[in-house]
């Protein structure tokens, strides 16, 4: 009950002490709120209406750039000079190749711009409107150095577009009959629309293009009567190249942003009311604070749920775990709460039951595997071996060969002190080749043509493998491939590695196997051994694999000069990485 009330009590005085200041911070910030959101309006329609307008004063800026490269351009200006060119075919051909570097200037370009090249000298006209022809009394009505605002006919349509003129030489633009070459660059009123419908869209008031001389682009859902009442009003001021302006129409008060297009002398104009400004600071002021009782009503109810339905069950599943750790693996939940933490009792329950399981289970696995050793190490004694050894020394004794015996039993000694240890499941390569040493040396007593040979490098000799690893190998060349061999038998010994695998060799030039034979051995020791199969280069794959990894492998090859060759093969640091 302590616990219920100091944990109730504390939630609710959090969200007491946490409401408290809110409130205050909240009062005294919404006073301030509404003048400084209003200069944060005039500043972000500033820059957001001046922004639009460098954008298209850029775009026609482009366009100017363009056109004075056009003019100075070499292959365009080759059009004065085209009725010089005797061949109709050169002809057409030059004023395509002009052709093509306007298409390609304009399709380049933001907007689809009408490219004209006319050559008064040659009478020539190139251009990117393929209804036009060379007519130089058009080009003088409507003839401007700056851009202006015209009605012209496009494909037979009359259209109104911003146009503009280049005269090469300038000095002729009064005299355009001897001039070079005249470039024309005129653009659709279209585009600066649809800039002004982008601007809109973009929840950014209702912009429209007004002129000095009152014509006006507007954007293609704008409000005619307020745009008309506004432009009216702001002829009667001066209009500055970027100003924010609060004015009175029909009782209500806007926020008037312009901003100058320089490269065009139009003025960019856009309005916001000021009540759609202020209204969602008001409404959200009177929803606070009746949001504010109802939160504190409602954190008190969710504060007793939450310790009923978190608190509870948390301090439920805390006792249980320590129980757990405790090792008091029959611990259980009984409690259902009904909620997302009956889940994870559930689940609980079958982790600390499953837990249990897989001790019992790794007992016994541990309990099999130390039988398993103790008999692979056992399998290694073969008493067989050990009798035919003390007749060996019997005999040996008969003849007074004091050196044989005391050799034959120091090696035989060696053999056995080694296969014997149990303690430790591992040795250095360098320790195994010692008993090897050991192995092959009583060997040679038995069967005086058997020799060998070990060439491991001394970078291996270090290396860790599991205890017993090599000498089932050597055993099985001693008597299959050797011991019925008629000739000189050898066994070899050797060591190889690179980037990312050692390897150990074992090989002799004796009685050797078919493919068949290969094949059979290779499938056997991948499963387990039954009790009428041998056990020793099964054992060994599986020691190996436990110890290095999945990729470690024996494999078995046939020599062609006679005998057999097995490959002990396993990856750099496995066995340092999966201890660590």
């Amino acid at each position: 009950m302590r616990l219920r009330e100091n944990t109730f009590t504390k939630m609710i005085t959090i969200i007491v002490l946490l409401l408290i200041p809110i409130i205050i911070l909240y009062t005294l910030s919404i006073r301030t709120s509404i003048d400084v959101i209003k200069e944060e309006m005039k500043s972000l329609k500033q820059k957001d209406i001046t922004f639009l307008a460098n954008e298209i004063d850029k775009s026609v800026t482009t366009l100017s750039t363009l056109g004075f490269l056009l003019s100075e351009d070499i292959h365009i200006q080759q059009l004065q000079n085209l009725h010089f060119i005797e061949s109709a075919y050169q002809r057409n051909d030059e004023k395509l190749r002009i052709l093509e570097r306007l298409r390609l200037l304009n399709v380049a370009q933001r907007w689809d711009t009408q490219y004209s090249i006319t050559a008064p000298a040659s009478k020539q006209l190139v251009s990117t409107n393929t209804y036009l022809s060379y007519d130089l009394d058009s080009i003088k009505k409507i003839l401007t150095p700056s851009w202006k605002y015209e009605e012209m006919t496009i494909q037979n349509m009359k259209q109104n577009r911003f146009v503009r003129h280049i005269v090469k030489p300038q000095s002729k633009i009064n005299d355009i009959d001897k001039a070079g070459i005249i470039v024309e660059i005129s653009f659709p009123e279209e585009h600066l629309i649809k800039d002004l419908d982008t601007f809109k869209l973009a929840g950014k008031g209702d912009p429209f293009l007004v002129h000095s001389d009152g014509r006006m682009i507007k954007n293609r859902s704008a409000d005619k009567e307020m745009t008309d009442s506004i432009k009216t009003l702001i002829q009667q001021a001066t209009v500055q190249d970027a100003s924010n302006q609060i004015i009175s129409i029909n009782g209500n008060d806007f926020l008037v942003t312009s901003a100058h297009v320089k490269t065009l002398d139009w003025y960019l104009i856009d309005y916001v009311p000021i009540a759609d400004i202020l209204k969602p600071i008001v409404k959200s002021q009177n929803l606070f604070y009746g949001s504010v009782g109802l939160l504190l009503i409602m954190s008190l109810l969710a504060g007793y749920l939450l310790y009923r339905n978190v608190q509870r069950p948390i301090a439920l599943l805390i006792r249980s775990v320590k129980r757990l750790q405790e090792g008091n693996y029959a611990t259980r939940i009984t409690v259902n709460p009904k909620n997302e933490f009956t889940y994870l009792f559930q689940r609980f329950n079958e982790m600390t039951a499953n837990t249990e399981q897989l001790i019992q289970k790794v007992y016994v696995e541990e309990i099999r595997r130390r039988e398993a050793n103790v008999k692979q190490l056992q399998s290694q004694i073969n008493p067989h071996f050990l009798y035919n050894c003390f007749a060996l020394i019997r005999s040996l004794a008969r003849l007074d060969k004091k050196d044989s015996v005391m050799r034959l039993a120091m090696h035989l000694s060696t053999y056995y002190r080694y296969t014997t240890r149990v303690e430790k499941l591992t040795a250095t390569v360098q320790e195994e080749l010692q008993l090897l040493e050991s192995y092959l040396e009583i060997q040679q007593f038995h069967i005086q043509h058997l020799s060998y040979e070990i060439n491991v490098p001394d970078s291996m000799l270090s290396l860790e493998i599991p205890r017993l690893l090599l000498q089932p190998v050597v055993e099985n060349a001693v008597l299959h491939g050797i011991e019925r061999f008629d000739g000189d038998g050898l066994i070899t010994i050797m060591g190889e590695s690179n980037d990312r695998y050692y390897t150990l060799i074992v090989q002799d030039n004796g009685m050797g196997m078919s493919e068949s034979d290969l094949h059979l051995l290779e499938k056997k020791i991948m499963n387990p051994p039954d009790e009428n199969s041998g056990t020793a280069l099964w054992n060994i794959r599986q020691r190996m694999i436990l110890q290095f990894g999945p990729e470690a492998s024996i494999s078995f090859r046939i020599r062609t000069e006679g005998g057999v060759s097995v490959h002990l093969t396993w990856p750099h640091n496995h066995f340092a990485n999966a201890n660590h």
